[in-house]
């Protein structure tokens, strides 16, 4: 809970406190103490305590804070409530989309999301609909983001065999030289 706090209190400019919280964070997870953040789930999620609302903390932690908040949500997931996956998945449901963050934070709220699907399904919330909605809302995602990699495929494509003729040439020109060189 004091780690919550510090969060809490940081000034929105101090990012370099704020990213050494979540440094922090980050290694007390990988430990049994992690269970201590179990009950504080509700309040990281809010975006403002956990990267802190000065644009350059929005820039410079959002990976990292993401990336921490995703070890949490992983380790607790079995003990969250609809409510509070319907708060993960609108959270991490946005990173996927968001082209500032980085592609392996996108790759991290992807697999997040596959992961929660499971307990998503097996929720004994007595309104069934509520867990269909959020397993829609899951598969809407994803299909969305397939869409806008479809787009982006035949660009990628195109630069890989660029790259790939590119090396094909250096290598081609690096042997002609050792052949040379051997003569």
């Amino acid at each position: 809970k004091a780690v919550i706090q510090l969060l809490a209190a940081c000034p929105g400019d101090a990012v370099a406190t704020r990213k050494e919280l979540l440094v922090a964070t980050r290694h007390i997870l990988a430990t049994d103490f992690r269970r201590g953040f179990f009950a504080q789930v509700d309040v990281l999620l809010d975006e403002k305590v956990l990267v802190g609302v000065g644009r350059l903390s929005h820039e410079a932690l959002r990976p990292r804070a993401y990336s921490t908040l995703a070890d949490l949500v992983h380790h607790v997931r079995a003990q969250l409530s609809l409510a509070q996956l319907a708060r993960v998945i609108q959270l991490f449901a946005r990173n996927i989309h968001d082209p500032t963050l980085p592609v392996a934070i996108q790759t991290t709220s992807v697999r997040l999301l596959l992961n929660l699907v499971d307990y998503i399904f097996h929720n004994l919330d007595a309104d069934a609909r509520r867990g269909h909605a959020l397993l829609a809302r899951v598969l809407r995602t994803l299909v969305h983001k397939f869409g806008t990699l479809r787009r982006h495929i035949p660009k990628v494509e195109a630069a890989e065999r660029e790259r790939l003729a590119e090396a094909e040439e250096s290598e081609a020109g690096a042997a002609r030289k050792l052949a040379l060189a051997l003569d």
